[in-house]
């Protein structure tokens, strides 16, 4: 570039000096430059005049035109210079020229002013003309409406002193179809005249016609009375069926008290019967109750139909007002009788109400105002329309006392708990009673919906946990108590075992099922009380103590065999033979237990999770066996590791036992993890009972490397272990503290549960130690010498470290 900083700054200091340069908001800026289309550079808002003259003048040649550069720029100053002039003078003439437009403008202006009130001045005398040439007109309408009105009025009026003389004289000769229509007519027209009230004749009207339909409505009564009750109604039906056209345009509820009357007239005999006689009123003879109303309706299907509308639903009314009735009745047998009811008779009686509810329903339908459902078939067959009105009509007087027929269900289901605690059949590898159990539910669950699905069946349930829990306990009462101490098990008792657990899991399932059927039936209201979570974790406890008792069983058989290994010298040991003794009759004592619990087991997730149980339980168990075993010798923690492998192998047979798997398939992954597990904690403690003493940089090295534990005690644990003497100790101790100062990983989480910081090492020992486990069924030479290999091989992974800082 030609310029550069220092002169573009000088100068712009110049220019800055010779004009004053007006600054416009940005916005402004380019809103102009958009309206003028600014093309040219120097009237950019961005213009930079260095960035304009490097771009006249690009290069060192171009500065031979400066002089006629120069002169273009005069020239266009010279133009620039006299658009301003040209300008500013045109706006000095437009100043002149803007304020003769604006006088022009407000003269103008008061122009329209005035013409516009001229306007409104006008139009409000037009107004006035027209108001008083209507003005006449509007009267003359207003007496014509009025004219018309009183004429239409007379004629009403006229109409109605005559219906009311008509009507007067038909009621007296009881021309009860003439009377209907003379008196529909009498009632729309009262309507009219309801706002002519005041009016004296008016109002004397108005109270003649409610005489006369007072004197019509006592007429029609009496006829009924007569009809009925003097035993003339076959030649009265006509009659009365006229009178019942009367009644229902009568105003008022003449209607209602006329249906009432005679379903009053009709329960009379149905009243005297059964609630003044104890013998008949009581519950077993509730079916007498629905035989009679049957009667009564095929006498009004046969006869009193004729009389009264089919919209009256008399009929129905009459149903209505019997099952109230009949439902107060039974409520106070039943409050009579109290405790000392018979459940068998009030379930029976019950039943019957229920089904004669069903076939109310199905003769009148649904609730008034609603739609008939679709029909629901019921437990017994019975069809019922949803929505039945009559539906709990008379049944719902029943469910205070049902609580009578839930303390029976329980004091039988008292009995068969009190029963299953002395007995113990098994069928199919879980026990009977408990197959009873639920059918015995299943039968009370569709017994009780039937009667009621409320708090009745609330009750229920509950009665259902709560003989739930008294059974899981009696399943925990059948499982060897966990007193700490060793005892031989016999087949039977793991038999036993394995039933609970089985019956256990078959239980938990079961309740689930139940559960659910209960929701289904009970009403939505109760529904959140139906809850067996805890009678279903009280099951799933019994099962997880089944199978803590079956480790525990186990663990009692291997407790003989790993209880003589303390008793054997291990730091006498001079060499690594085939395995122990005791892990073969481990083995031998484990195998017959395991294959029976296998087969009485029912299913396999239940021996999976014993398996892992139990080897979680015995490695644990041989892991404390050790410690007793002290002094142990290196050769004699080489053998242990041996033996150690051995109990693994044994472990792994266990879980294949009674599978469909070969003998060369390993079991499922997680039960090779809990292995692993428990074996490298013990093959750790091992190798560090192997390492020698001295140097005791060499043992502390593979301590921490394999523990990473920083307790002295824990060190010195194993340092009796080794069956150092104290003397001894206290120079390994001071390496150890030493090295605990200095080493940064140095932790304290007890050696005897750090296993998780080695797991590679301890799967790739696991390998090796499987071959070692292999061989050592044969030839004890062979297996001494295939382990004396392996010795080296792990003395020369324990001796890479030595003398190292870590």
């Amino acid at each position: 570039m030609l310029l550069n900083d220092a002169s573009s700054y000088e100068l712009g200091a110049d220019q800055q000096q010779q004009h004053e340069v007006v600054q416009l908001a940005p916005d402004i800026e380019s809103q102009v430059s958009t309206v003028l289309a600014v093309k040219d550079p120097l009237d950019g808002q961005d213009f930079d005049p260095v960035i304009y003259i490097n771009a006249l003048f690009p290069n060192e040649q171009s500065l031979s035109t400066v002089d006629t550069v120069l002169t273009k720029l005069k020239a266009k100053i010279r133009n620039l210079d006299q658009e301003i002039r040209d300008l500013v003078r045109s706006q000095t003439d437009a100043g002149g020229q803007m304020r003769a437009e604006l006088e022009a403008t407000k003269k103008s202006m008061q122009e329209l002013f005035a013409r516009i009130k001229l306007i409104k001045e006008k139009a409000k005398q037009s107004e006035e003309m027209v108001h008083e040439i209507t003005k006449d007109i509007k009267s003359l309408d207003h007496a014509k409406k009025n004219l018309a009105t009183s004429i239409t009025v007379l004629k009403r009026l006229q109409i109605l002193v005559s219906a009311l003389d008509q009507l007067r004289v038909v009621g007296s000769r009881k021309q009860y179809t003439e009377a209907a229509q003379v008196l529909q007519v009498v009632v729309q027209l009262l309507q009219h005249f309801r706002s002519y009230r005041a009016v004296r004749q008016i109002a004397v009207l108005c109270e003649s016609a409610t005489t006369i339909q007072s004197e019509l409505k006592r007429q029609i009564f009496n006829d009924f009375d007569a009809g009925f009750v003097g035993g003339n109604l076959r030649s009265q039906l006509k009659q009365l069926s006229d009178a019942c056209l009367v009644i229902e345009v009568l105003e008022g509820d003449a209607k209602r008290q006329l249906v009432e009357w005679y379903t009053d007239f009709l329960l009379k005999d149905y009243r005297n019967i059964f609630r003044n006689s104890t013998d008949v009123g009581g519950l077993d003879n509730v079916s007498r109750r629905y035989a009679w109303l049957k009667r009564i309706l095929k006498t009004y299907d046969d006869e009193h139909s004729q009389i009264f509308p089919m919209s009256w639903n008399v009929a129905e009314a009459l149903c209505d007002k019997f099952c109230l009735e009949t439902k107060k009745d039974l409520e106070s047998v039943l409050i009579k009788l109290g405790a000392t009811v018979d459940t068998k008779i009030m379930l029976q009686a019950l039943q019957q109400t229920i089904d004669f509810e069903s076939k109310l329903g199905m003769r009148f339908g649904s609730r008034v105002g609603e739609e008939v459902g679709t029909p629901i078939v019921d437990f017994d067959g019975g069809v019922t329309p949803v929505n039945s009105k009559f539906s709990k009509a008379i049944s719902s007087g029943f469910e205070a006392s049902l609580v009578y027929y839930i303390e029976s269900e329980d004091r039988v289901l008292a009995g068969m708990i009190d029963s299953y605690k002395a007995k113990s059949e098994e069928e199919e590898g879980i026990y009977t009673s408990s197959t009873d159990l639920f059918y015995f539910y299943r039968q009370s669950l569709v017994q009780c919906a039937k009667l009621s699905t409320r708090k009745p069946f609330l009750e229920m349930c509950r009665m259902f946990g709560k003989w739930l829990k008294a059974y899981a306990d009696i399943l925990q009462a059948k499982l060897p108590k966990d007193d700490g101490r060793s005892r031989t098990v016999t087949d039977d008792e793991l038999r036993i075992i394995c039933f609970v657990i089985n019956t256990g899991d078959y239980c938990t399932s079961t309740t689930s099922q139940l559960e659910e059927k209960l929701h289904e039936k009970i009403d939505l209201e109760f529904k959140a009380q139906v809850n067996f979570d805890k009678e279903r974790e009280a099951l799933l406890s019994v099962t997880s103590n089944g199978i803590k008792a079956l480790v525990r069983a186990l663990e009692s058989v291997c407790d003989g065999p790993l209880n003589s290994v303390p008793r054997q010298s291990w730091s006498a040991v001079d060499a690594v033979g085939d395995q122990s003794k005791f892990v073969s009759q481990v083995a031998s004592a484990l195998g017959p237990c395991a294959s029976g619990v296998r087969q009485a087991l029912g299913s396999a997730k239940f021996y999976r999770s014993f398996c892992d149980k139990f080897a979680e339980s015995i490695l644990a168990k041989w892991h404390t066996t050790i410690y007793k075993c002290k002094p142990i010798s290196e050769i004699g923690a080489e053998q242990m590791l041996l033996d150690t492998q051995g109990l693994r192998n044994v472990l792994v047979d266990m879980a294949n036992i009674g599978s469909d798997l070969s003998a060369q398939t390993q079991p499922p992954a997680p039960y090779l993890k809990i292995l692993a597990k428990g074996v490298t904690r013990i093959e750790q403690l091992l190798k560090v009972v192997m390492s020698p003493h001295d140097p005791p940089e060499g043992l502390v090295h593979n301590y921490m490397l394999l523990f990473n534990d920083a307790s002295v005690p824990n060190f010195q644990k194993v340092l009796d272990l080794k069956g150092l003497k104290r003397a001894d100790q206290q120079a390994v101790i001071e390496v150890f503290q030493q090295r605990v100062a200095l080493g940064p990983s140095a932790g304290s989480s007890g050696f005897a549960q750090s296993t998780g910081n080695h797991s590679n090492a301890a799967a790739g020992h696991s390998t090796g130690s499987s071959a070692a486990s292999a061989s050592a069924s044969s030839a004890s030479t062979k297996a001494q010498h295939q382990f004396q290999q392996f010795t080296k091989f792990v003395s020369g992974g324990m001796g890479m470290g030595k003398g190292r800082n870590i």
